[in-house]
């Protein structure tokens, strides 16, 4: 197993764990990954991909242990990353965009005005047909990614709310605790 983190000196560090008796952690790779601070980071199978202060989302391959590439589509703080499967990557941002992406092709299906301030977060339901968003305008929003259109809009009485986390998801529905920021 590998543990993988990112930091305010832009670097992606990994290490690999070594179950036993007691946990064991030991360094894998660094990876200078952007020319800003970190602020997003999502992992499927074979990749990892970051999101940082500088715009851009950093693909990573963890079977090579290359940097993959780039992705360059939002004009702000990439805030959150989610991965469906191997197929697909959500990503969220301060200009309030939502970007779909082919993870086979690395190039953007489809680039969502999603909030009126900075997307925060995002999850994805396990049947890759739904998502949902939390942003700065103080909404949760609810995404047909079949359609690629909005679904349903909540408003949200709280002052700010900031993330969505999943604790437990069943086969047909979200459950999630939105966290006050």
């Amino acid at each position: 197993m590998e543990l993988v983190a990112g930091c305010y000196e832009q670097v992606l560090l990994g290490f690999a764990t070594r179950p036993g008796q007691s946990w064991t952690i030991v360094p894998d790779f660094t990876h200078h990954a952007h020319s800003a601070s970190l602020s997003a980071v999502a992992v499927n199978n074979r990749y990892v991909v970051t999101g940082s202060r500088d715009e851009t989302i950093q693909i990573y391959d963890m079977k090579k242990k290359i940097e993959h590439g780039a992705l360059l589509q939002h004009n702000g703080t990439i805030t959150c990353l989610e991965f469906y499967g191997t197929a697909h990557l959500l990503s969220g941002a301060e200009d309030g965009l939502i970007c779909i992406w082919n993870t086979k092709r690395w190039e953007c299906l489809k680039s969502i005005k999603a909030h009126k301030g900075q997307v925060t977060s995002l999850s994805i339901h396990p049947s890759g047909k739904l998502a949902l968003s939390v942003g700065t305008d103080k909404t949760l929003r609810t995404w047909n990614l079949v359609e690629g259109r909005l679904a349903f809009i909540k408003n949200l009485k709280q002052s700010e709310f900031s993330s969505l986390n999943p604790n437990k998801v069943e086969l047909d529905s979200f459950i999630f605790c939105v966290k006050k920021s």
